[in-house]
């Protein structure tokens, strides 16, 4: 008789769960004549609507490629999308074939049209980022594709430093791990370096005593307000920006536990963000408590090298 509640009991257990609703994921999966891709659309968006909306892509690592897009949900923008972190922007994530890489072939310029043919995107506002294979990438189609980008954020990538003749007049934020072992910090600093040797004033953060892992960068809305505070054609005001503020240069001894060395949790502090312009401030904050336990307040380091 036991045995006959506890099986009735646990079918009723699973009826009710499959009753329950399930949280729909903010990521639509769509296709493309280029590359699939998962699209975030902002609060408030609507195709009907003329307002135009700023435009992040967001090129992933060579773990995520291949043609499943829930690969590109483990970490990165999808990864904290998903989970209920807002941005004030349509956020489209492609998905790089298993037997390509971001920088073959011509791909990017008919997938942008698509993206402008569908979506409301304000080409003034449109920015690019990407890590370890994406931060490769972002360099490279950047360099190829000035014309299209307000600014970008390559995260533990790198590139020829005869990229930057095309890249000098677009505000750039480059992210690396003090010790990454995959991707040499070098290979960041050395076209930070190329960049200003010509002019240009990129923002440069190393994460001190982390890794190659620094995906956590993309859970801060800092990072987010200053891409949404940088248009095309407006690089004079970011070195007015950057010539006031800069990443404070700490020295602090990095975390002893394993798992705090491959995640990264940037702290919000206003204080320390570039200026952002009122009416293009992003109001969208954490949306869930889910969103909040991936997110906890751990201390963030950020050193600039000038």
């Amino acid at each position: 008789m036991k045995i006959i509640a506890l099986v009735t009991l646990l079918s009723f257990t699973l009826a009710l769960s499959a009753k329950t609703p399930v949280r729909n994921s903010p990521l639509t999966v769509e296709k493309s004549k280029t590359y699939p891709y998962l699209a975030y659309l902002p609060d408030g968006y609507e195709k009907s609507n003329a307002k135009a909306w700023p435009l992040i892509i967001y090129l992933h690592g060579s773990s995520c490629k291949g043609n499943n897009l829930d690969r590109l949900k483990k970490y990165g923008p999808p990864f904290y999308l998903e989970r209920g972190m807002g941005v004030d922007a349509i956020v489209i994530s492609p998905q790089c074939p298993s037997n390509r890489n971001w920088t073959a072939g011509s791909w990017f310029e008919s997938f942008y049209k698509e993206l402008k043919d569908k979506y409301n995107i304000d080409p003034s506002r449109v920015y690019l980022t990407g890590m370890s294979l994406g931060g490769f990438g972002t360099w490279d189609i950047a360099s190829r594709y000035p014309e299209y980008f307000a600014a970008i954020m390559p995260l533990c990538g790198g590139g020829q430093t005869g990229m930057v003749e095309t890249l000098k007049d677009i505000p750039t934020w480059v992210f690396h791990g003090e010790v990454d072992k995959k991707v040499k910090l070098n290979r960041s600093t050395e076209m930070v370096e190329a960049l200003k040797e010509i002019g240009s004033k990129p923002l440069f953060s190393v994460l001190k005593g982390e890794g190659h892992g620094i995906q956590k960068v993309y859970s801060d809305q800092n990072i987010y307000k200053w891409l949404l505070s940088q248009h095309k054609h407006a690089y004079e005001r970011f070195i007015e920006i950057t010539s006031l503020w800069t990443p404070k240069v700490e020295s602090v001894n990095s975390p002893k536990d394993d798992k705090t060395q491959k995640e990264l949790v940037i702290k919000n502090e206003p204080s320390k963000a570039p200026e952002v312009p009122e009416n293009q401030e992003n109001k969208t904050g954490v949306k869930s408590f889910i969103y909040n336990l991936f997110n906890k307040k751990e201390p963030y380091v950020q050193s600039s090298l000038h």
